[in-house]
């Protein structure tokens, strides 16, 4: 897979925008356009106005301008078969990869997207070894996504265990000792412009629960041992597969982190032994 620098993109294997591509990006249009919307909203009947109901995306159209230019004769037929190669037409969606500043947080993303029209005319611009083409993409799901999916650890406060009974009287402060990796809370910063749902591994806890302190949410269980979260099926498991949404503590929140950053925290029954939680998710955008 290339690597991708600044205003350029990728498909299908054809690196487009490249300093020393004969294939140059004129324009992109769609990626920052909203998609076509499905609306629900129901007539009224012998009343002015719709009934509201909930709205839903369609896919989203990317066209790409593109323009060809060849040194040699060579070089610009090569560039235009690369071109015919890369968006064949009735092939399965593959990843439009891009990397434009201001576009996806300044991030590297993709969209699955597959080829639907083009267009190249053989003009006199042609004749001179210059060709502008149009490629108009069509991606049925209307999410940008992050290409590297994004991973952060939370640990448990650890406190040193008493190594002999307590002695009266007791002095203030007490000694508290955090271990090494243990925080009790971190800052995590969710990119995308969609609500992040990740999936948490949770790890050697004891009825936990993990806080998020911007927001106040929190989700808890009661439950010892290891188990996965799955926010966006709205499942929880433990390592051999069985369901522990029984177990779920009132008032928990299935965890959903807006864009932005968060204060994460998680808190277990045993303040001298370790937790984590690994939460793993990708940004996406609309």
């Amino acid at each position: 897979m290339a690597e991708l620098t600044d205003w350029t993109c990728e498909y299908n294997g054809l690196v487009m925008g490249a300093d020393d591509s004969a294939i140059s990006i004129v324009s992109v249009d769609g990626l920052l356009s909203l998609p076509d919307i499905r609306s629900a909203d129901l007539t009224l009947v012998q009343r002015h106005g719709l009934y509201p109901v909930d709205d839903y995306m369609n896919g989203r159209a990317i066209t790409l301008t593109l323009e060809v230019y060849g040194s040699t004769r060579e070089e610009f037929t090569a560039a235009l078969l690369d071109i015919q190669s890369a968006f064949m037409p009735a092939q399965v969606e593959k990843p439009l990869r891009f990397l434009f500043p201001g576009v996806a947080a300044d991030r590297e993303a993709f969209v699955m997207a597959r080829p639907r029209k083009r267009s190249a005319p053989l003009d006199l611009n042609f004749a001179n070894m210059v060709c502008n083409v149009v490629v108009e993409l069509f991606a049925t799901s209307p999410y940008l996504v992050g290409s590297t999916p994004r991973t952060s650890w939370i640990y448990s406060l650890v406190t040193e265990a008493p190594t002999e009974g307590a002695k009266v009287p007791l002095s203030v402060p007490f000694d508290v000792k955090a271990s090494d990796v243990a925080d009790p809370g971190k800052l995590v910063t969710q990119y995308g412009s969609v609500p992040a749902l990740p999936r948490i591994e949770i790890r050697d806890a004891s009825n936990p629960t993990l806080y998020d302190d911007t927001t106040g949410d929190y989700f808890g269980i009661s439950y010892v041992g290891s188990f996965t979260i799955d926010s966006a099926a709205r499942t929880i498991t433990d390592l051999n597969g069985n369901t522990l949404l029984g177990l779920i503590r009132d008032g928990s929140s299935w965890p959903e982190y807006g864009p932005g950053q968060h204060r994460l925290r998680l808190a277990h029954g045993d303040p001298y032994s370790l937790a984590t939680a690994e939460l793993t998710w990708q940004d996406k955008w609309v």
